[in-house]
């Protein structure tokens, strides 16, 4: 049998047969990987050796990924010679062709049935995993495997390393077989509604919608979304509430909404105001907001990594490690702006002299400002756990807090620029003349990003050398921006 359609393309089909149709016949469409995507490759990948050390005696099929017929026989190889676990073993329905490479493929001691386990590098199972080992299960069951179980391999974010990473600890299993096998007659009509697909000449029709995001944002959502304006219905509602309001305006325009379908609270607030370009003020509240200020004043924003695999001891999947800050700092209201910044640039645990120099650099009073509270002050709690000594030091610092994005996010300050976002990256250029662009770094997952990639060593020194500069800048533009905005709410007439 000719394989027709893989467990990928079988999610993007499900997501949208359009995307799977110009996926298979317009490799031109398909946007070149950037590095955010790529990081993302590679932790998957290093995610699934991990995975692969959780068992013992393991047998890997290695044909190239475009060789699904070899992958196939030496599965079967591999199944006649008495292997118990096989990684990446492969399997084609011989009735209509869909075909899986499964990252595990277990048997059940002393016997002839098989598990079927799938590695992902998320802390919980989510529905578009079901559909993923449902294909699979379809796939391996058509073609002749007895398969008594079906698993999702997915994170512990309970799991603290210790030395060496334990993939017996940072892993944990979910039994997932009632739901693989409950869609099983769903697959067998999907698969062939997608086969069929694939095999028209013609580019299926198919609307633009909250299925274009859902459950990932589509490769090809820039060329299906030509016509979309920047600001749009989508970024007013959510879902198929969105899709709903666009086909009752017969539009994607903010300023087609209707009176009768204009949400009530902050919603309202953007709509009214983008269709009017007009900017809306809460002035009593803006002056609440800043009787609270106490100087001097420090405008303070963390720079953090959250690898998968988690990279120190004592830390977790995914916690956020602040490893940079940028800190100015202004004594009185017409004072001079003093400006500090730490980055460890060291490859080892960034936390104890990033505490160190943030408690010595926030001094003993005054308000600290941030854009995001929950953020800075749930890393500060976490460096209290791991760091008893400071850990009176940084709960200080979290009793000082004010949170700046408050006014935005209340509406107190609302200008029609920022196209219903109070991100910081859409507020400063709104409300002032700073932003965010021809930056080296322009945001915090890049920052992360990078400086992973130096804690793992794989920057040069050119790279090096380029990325202190790179985060320096940012994060120092990140307080200016605090900076500006309060000078901003303070000069309201």
């Amino acid at each position: 049998m000719i394989p027709t359609l893989s467990k990928s393309q079988y999610v993007k089909g499900l997501q949208c047969p359009k995307a799977l149709w110009l996926y298979r016949f317009r490799k031109d469409l398909k946007p070149e990987i950037d590095p955010e995507t790529q990081a993302r490759f590679d932790t998957g990948n290093q995610i699934g050796l991990l995975a692969q050390q959780y068992f013992l005696n393991g047998v890997e099929v290695t044909a190239d990924y475009w060789d699904i017929e070899s992958a196939e026989l030496s599965t079967k190889q591999y199944v006649a010679d008495g292997h118990d676990i096989i990684f990446e073993a492969t399997a084609i329905n011989p009735v209509d062709g869909t075909y899986s490479r499964i990252d595990i493929l277990r048997r059940v001691r002393g016997s002839n049935a098989w598990e079927l386990i799938e590695v992902k590098s998320s802390t919980t199972v989510k529905p578009y995993h079901i559909d993923d080992v449902s294909l699979q299960y379809h796939a391996f069951t058509q073609a002749g495997y007895s398969i008594h179980r079906c698993f999702m391999m997915v994170i512990d974010n309970t799991y603290a390393r210790d030395g060496d990473v334990d993939p017996k600890k940072l892993f944990r299993f979910e039994d997932i077989s009632e739901l693989v096998v409950a869609k099983k007659n769903e697959v067998e009509q999907r698969a062939l509604e997608l086969i069929n697909v694939l095999a028209s000449e013609t580019q299926p029709e198919a609307q633009i919608g909250s299925r274009c995001k859902i459950p990932f944002e589509c490769d090809y959502k820039a060329h299906c979304w030509k016509g979309v304006p920047e600001y749009s219905v989508f970024n007013i509602y959510r879902g198929k509430k969105a899709d709903e309001i666009a086909r009752l305006t017969n539009s994607y325009d903010v300023a087609d909404i209707p009176a009768d379908l204009i949400p009530g609270g902050n919603k309202q607030i953007d709509i009214i105001c983008f269709k009017e370009q007009v900017s809306h003020t809460e002035k009593e509240c803006i002056e609440s907001f800043l009787e609270q200020l106490k100087y001097p004043l420090y405008y303070l924003d963390y720079e953090t990594l959250g690898p998968a695999i988690p990279l120190f001891n004592g830390t977790r999947p995914y916690q956020q490690t602040p490893f940079q800050f940028s800190l100015h700092v202004q004594e009185e209201p017409e004072s001079e702006l003093r400006h500090y910044e730490f980055i460890h640039k060291a490859t080892s645990d960034p936390r104890k002299t990033f505490a160190e120099s943030l408690i010595k650099q926030c001094g003993n009073c005054g308000s600290i400002i941030v854009y995001k509270q929950s953020f800075e002050e749930g890393c500060n709690i976490k460096l209290a756990e791991a760091l008893p000594k400071y850990a009176q030091g940084l709960i200080k610092i979290n009793q000082r807090m004010l949170d700046l994005l408050i006014p935005f996010s209340k509406r107190w300050l609302y200008h029609p620029d920022q196209m219903g976002s109070a991100s910081l990256k859409f507020v400063l250029p709104a409300l002032t003349d700073l932003n965010y662009e021809d930056m080296g770094i322009a945001g915090g997952m890049e920052a992360s990003r990078r400086y992973q990639a130096f804690v793992e060593g794989k920057l040069s020194e050119e790279e090096i050398v380029q990325l202190w500069n790179d985060l320096s800048t940012y994060c120092e533009r990140d307080t200016f921006a605090m900076v500006a905005l309060v000078e901003v709410l303070g000069q309201l007439p």
